[in-house]
């Protein structure tokens, strides 16, 4: 078996930040149509980060092509049958509307008719960049990347831990861009009554388990070359994939929300136990990235 890496993790760094940063907007914007009073400073630091980490992930892609004009290219050469063109589309247009939506929540402008078409626009690109990086990887192919579920994987994957860094910041009380008497406001945004991050979280949870149970089995089943690079995958990295990917991200996530849920419904999770699962999601996210990316670029011997 030959292995060749032609991406390495500067790729992974992209699709990782880019996932972080599009998951923060579209948890800002939820926060935002929710109670847009109630939660400003919270889902203001989700606008502020937003576009700063989609931006660090194309910086990382940037150096990984070893040309940058490469990707200024892909925008005036457009070609709508290549999926690399329509990306750089994608992101070119997410990256300038979630910079005038940051700018809107820093000049406190968050009820003009301007705000409202950044905030409807804002979602539908960032579910493109989202859906684009599994779109990406699925149009190149490989046995281990053919499929829609790849796309929902990575879209779910990189709410889930927009999601874990969010309540990570809340429970820290950090604060981007506001003033600092308001860093209590922020670690106090979930109070009972108000949004309940902890059923977002365990519903995503359980959302990315039974995709990534059901993409596996999908593979396994699936014809000779793909059962086959799913057999590798495991082979390759079953350590970290069963560790960090099933139990550390997902699994016990999911348990540590439910119990939290089931102890009191209304109420978010603990701070130790928020703290300590949203690392875990997040670890596990960059995990499931880099393994699907570097397992899918695997070659296989020709198999008679």
């Amino acid at each position: 078996m030959e292995f060749h890496a032609p991406w390495d993790i500067r790729v992974t760094l992209d699709l990782f930040l880019g996932g972080l940063g599009v998951g923060l907007f579209l948890l800002s914007i939820l926060l935002t149509v929710y109670d847009k009073d109630r939660y400003h400073k919270l889902a203001a630091i989700g606008a502020y980060l937003a576009p700063v980490l989609v931006g660090g992930g194309i910086l990382f892609l940037l150096t990984e092509l070893g040309r940058p004009a490469r990707f200024i290219t892909t925008l005036y050469n457009f070609n709508p049958q290549s999926m690399t063109s329509w990306g750089g589309l994608f992101q070119t247009v997410f990256m300038v509307l979630s910079v005038i939506y940051a700018w809107l929540y820093f000049k406190n402008n968050t009820s003009g008719s301007l705000f409202k078409m950044i905030l409807g626009a804002g979602t539908v690109f960032a579910l493109l960049v989202g859906g684009y990086h599994g779109l990406l990887l699925s149009s190149l192919g490989r046995p281990l990347w053919v499929g829609g579920m790849v796309v929902a994987l990575f879209l779910v994957s990189s709410v889930l831990g927009g999601t874990a860094l969010l309540i990570l910041i809340k429970e820290l009380g950090v604060s981007f861009g506001v003033p600092q008497k308001v860093g209590r406001e922020i670690a106090a945004a979930s109070d009972a009554k108000g949004f309940n991050f902890t059923v977002l979280f365990c519903i995503l949870s359980a959302a990315q388990l039974i995709l990534v149970l059901s993409w596996q089995i999908s593979l396994s089943r699936g014809a000779l070359e793909t059962s086959t690079t799913a057999t590798s995958l495991m082979d390759q990295f079953g350590g970290l994939w069963i560790g960090l990917v099933i139990l550390g991200g997902l699994v016990l996530p999911l348990l540590g929300s439910l119990y939290s849920l089931i102890k009191n419904k209304s109420s978010e999770m603990s701070k130790g136990l928020a703290l300590t699962l949203s690392t875990l999601v997040i670890v596990g996210g960059f995990t499931f990235k880099h393994i699907v990316l570097i397992a899918g670029q695997i070659k296989l011997p020709f198999m008679f």
